[in-house]
């Protein structure tokens, strides 16, 4: 290379970088544009950049039929110079400091790549002052012997069964190197000090836990300590005694889920977690857990931990992902109003990219804000397309599954659901996603097969709901007494009680509280068969944009109400037909 070049970025910085040019201002809403630049950027990657001429982009990009003529269509020159202009006004605003520099040379379609001189690798977890991760080949983990705290032989058998699927499903994991089990189970009967036992593997954090039966009833603990000793996170997990090999595989799976710290550069073991790292990783695993509960005050908590987190840590994306997690879960439960929501969550998710562009965590939020804030399916679509290619979490198949319910593909919803399922065994928000697919597919047997035993509010619902619209009234009644009379903190389920009361035909009581929403309003009204009452609660839920305004296409409490132009008309607005 000559000296005056710039210095070359790799093809995986290349690609980070085209990552922040889709998420760029100079490039919202220009979906085309991006396009052009993608198929330019990749053709260049896989050593074709020479026969990128107007023919090949005008047929890839733009599909033209018959073929495209150069001729007597100008598009690609057109769209070239506009591209040219857009890449312009990022790298001198925003961009100002992208440590890869994309530029498409006038007259040519072959794009060009260059380093910008003395800026630090964009995915370099050395390249900000404070940065928790440092260089190394991902996270190392000790998983010590589980102990049976009875004396019942079984309860040792399953201890001992839990650790091997413990080491073998976290194992899998990318970015998590795993002690073997012949290390590990040298230690089950004269276990070491926890520093003394760290500093003999070399392990970044021990894995342990207890195995304790109450009744028929297995309890598991589990908690994660740091090699001073002090433990960073915790965890408890019941199952019916019956239930031994499910539960082992369950909660293995589950943790795989939970203890990978949420780097792209862990995950492919170019870096390793310092101190700092581990504490706030462990702070993340609260806010999950809080997160998952799906209450408002779990969810305000756990948005303070991940505010904490991003504002402690410069190159940790999950506290800023979080922050946008939370915002979008807040406001599905009608507890934030849609602006400010967004306003956070995009501003959280920028911050996220620009510390990972690979966050599988922030392409979830991204395409949850379509999905919830913005009702912007086809945008939606893509965001939770390339979170899946990316790799993909629970979170991101289990919402991807709501967006499909609600655009009415179930059967793929149904799937991404079993595979949301299959990383995350036990989860409130799974269930609730569930239950809510199910209702709005009108698989009611689904639901009334669901043994309602501690189910969240949210779930006791709709199994209400599939009893009442799949021809079991009478088991809906029998669910009435667990279901709280007020549901106040929850907007959208405020009047639950109550509706379900007038589908039973059965008088609720006349005045509405002032906290329940307009879509909760609306389908107490339908109970009521008080059709005007019904649809101005509607028309006020999509001005306002309620998030349970999108279920109108597909809910049943809705349907004497679908042969009317005034529905069909309110219809439109929410979920214009394809």
């Amino acid at each position: 290379m000559n000296q005056a070049d710039p210095p070359s970025p790799s093809t995986a910085e290349i690609r980070q970088q085209l990552d922040r040019l889709r998420q760029s201002v100079a490039f919202a809403g220009s979906e085309r544009l991006v396009a052009f630049l993608d198929f330019v950027v990749e053709e260049t990657l896989a050593g074709r950049g020479a026969l990128l001429k107007e023919t090949v982009i005008g047929n890839a990009v733009y599909g033209r039929q018959p073929p495209y003529d150069p001729r007597i269509d100008s598009t690609v020159r057109v769209e070239a110079r506009r591209l040219r202009g857009k890449l312009k006004a990022h790298y001198a605003g925003e961009g100002h400091t992208d440590p890869v520099v994309i530029d498409l040379p006038t007259g040519r379609y072959t794009p060009r790549f260059s380093l910008r001189a003395g800026s630090p690798s964009p995915h370099d977890p050395m390249g900000e002052k404070g940065a928790i991760f440092e260089k190394g080949r991902g996270a190392a983990v000790a998983v010590m012997p589980f102990h049976a705290l009875s004396a019942d032989p079984a309860d040792e058998t399953f201890a001992d069964g839990l650790t091997d699927e413990l080491i073998f499903t976290l194992g899998r994991v990318h970015g998590l190197r795993i002690t073997s089990r012949s290390m590990a189970f040298q230690y089950k009967n004269k276990p070491p000090s926890l520093t003394d036992l760290a500093r003999e593997l070399g392990v970044d954090a021990v894995l342990q836990g207890t195995v304790r039966r109450e009744g028929d009833m297995l309890r598991v603990t589990v908690e994660l300590s740091n090699p001073q000793g002090f433990v960073m996170w915790s965890d408890r997990f019941d199952a019916p005694g019956h239930e031994r090999m499910r539960l082992q595989e369950q909660i293995a799976i589950t943790l795989s889920s939970r203890v990978r710290l949420d780097s792209s550069q862990i995950r492919a073991q170019r870096a390793g977690p310092g101190p700092e790292a581990l504490d706030a990783h462990a702070r993340i695993y609260r806010a999950r857990q809080l997160l998952d509960q799906q209450t408002p005050a779990t969810l305000r908590e756990a948005l303070e931990i991940f505010t904490e987190v991003s504002l402690s840590t410069s190159d940790y994306a999950r506290g800023h992902s979080g922050i946008a997690d939370c915002q979008c879960d807040l406001f599905r439960l009608g507890l934030t109003g849609r602006d400010d929501a967004a306003s956070i969550a995009r501003q959280a998710i920028r911050r996220a990219l620009e510390i990972d562009p690979l966050s599988v965590e922030a392409r979830t939020a991204q395409a949850t804000v379509s999905a919830w804030l913005e009702w912007d399916r086809d945008a939606a679509q893509r965001y939770f397309q390339d979170a899946m290619s990316k790799g993909g979490t629970a979170r991101t198949a289990r919402l991807f599954g709501v967006h499909l319910t609600y655009v009415e593909r179930h059967d793929e919803a149904a799937r991404l659901f079993r595979d949301a399922r299959a990383m995350e065994p036990f989860s409130v928000q799974q269930d609730i996603a569930e239950a809510v697919s199910h209702y709005q597919a009108r698989r009611f047997r689904l639901l009334t097969d669901v043994t309602p035993r501690a189910a969240p509010p949210e779930v006791l619902v709709h199994i209400a709901l599939a009893h009442l619209f799949g021809g079991t009234p009478e088991e809906a009644r029998r669910l009435l007494p667990d279901l709280p009379q007020t549901l106040g903190e929850f907007p959208h389920l405020a009047l639950a009680h109550a509706e379900i009361l007038a589908w039973l035909g059965d008088e609720p009581p006349p005045v509405p509280p002032p906290d329940a929403s307009w879509f909760a309003r609306a389908t107490l009204a339908a109970a009521r068969g008080d059709e005007t009452g019904c649809l101005d609660a509607l028309e006020a839920a999509i001005a306002t944009q309620e998030l349970p305004a999108v279920w109108m296409r597909t809910d049943p409490r809705f349907d004497r109400l679908r042969p009317t132009p005034r529905f069909n008309t309110l219809l439109d607005r929410v979920a214009p037909s394809a």
